[in-house]
């Protein structure tokens, strides 16, 4: 775990519980504090405006997809943006759709050791240029770090939501097995009762219906739907 860069501030394990004193605070003396994701991997609170969280979520399918077929160049362009909190959030959000997290991972790995490798060369600087320049790169180090820890909480999340829709998808084929069919099979049964029942719990309507759409059609209405057929015309 990284050193905290504010060990004297209020500390918590969840966003959630962060959230919460933040509302007390409000309560008790109307100040508005925000949640953050520290280095530290605790939650902090601040007096500074932070961006809303980005998630899955926020991107398409073409996006999330169109990411995962970025050359190495490109894809690293946009997780460097999103260290910053910068670009696009479609993009950003693209970045943790479980199918490019593991090369979300991979080009974080990548600029945390370029940004090593930048601080070990100018170790010897002791010149203030040096000094503003490693505080700033000290800044963004530390998002990396954030963004890291990101990204192995959401693969751990994927990791267990893949594990229960395996332990759900044996359990189907098992019963599916057992009866002697496909769990496909078994679910278009399913669907076809559902539409049973719904149809008997609205018969009326569904007669009605059925007749609008026969006479619509130009086609002759059975019979029973002629009282409905009655109506229509009346």
């Amino acid at each position: 775990m990284t050193a905290c860069p504010t060990p004297t501030k209020s500390r918590f394990a969840t966003r959630a519980a962060a959230v919460n004193s933040s509302r007390r605070v409000d309560l008790r003396a109307n100040l508005q504090l925000t949640p953050y994701e520290c280095v530290c991997t605790w939650w902090h609170l601040t007096k500074s405006a932070m961006e809303e969280p980005i998630t899955a979520a926020e991107a398409d399918r073409a996006t999330v997809e169109r990411l995962a077929s970025l050359p190495d160049i490109d894809f690293r362009e946009i997780v460097a943006n999103d260290v910053r909190s910068d670009g696009d959030r479609a993009e950003r959000g693209a970045l943790r759709h479980p199918l490019n997290q593991r090369r979300w991972k991979r080009q974080l790995g990548e600029l945390a050791a370029d940004i090593e490798t930048r601080m070990s060369a100018r170790k010897g600087d002791s010149s203030l240029e040096a000094h503003d320049w490693r505080k700033r790169t000290t800044g963004y180090r530390n998002m990396i770090k954030i963004r890291v820890e990101e990204c192995r909480r959401l693969r751990a999340e994927a990791h267990a939501e893949s594990v229960r829709k395996q332990d759900w998808r044996r359990r189907d084929a098992e019963i599916a097995a057992a009866a002697g069919a496909t769990p496909k099979e078994l679910r278009v049964h399913a669907g076809e009762i559902a539409v049973g029942r719904l149809i008997e719990a609205h018969r009326d309507e569904f007669n009605r219906y059925c007749a609008e759409e026969y006479q619509a059609l130009g086609l002759t209405v059975p019979e029973r739907f002629g009282n409905w057929t009655r109506d229509t015309a009346a």
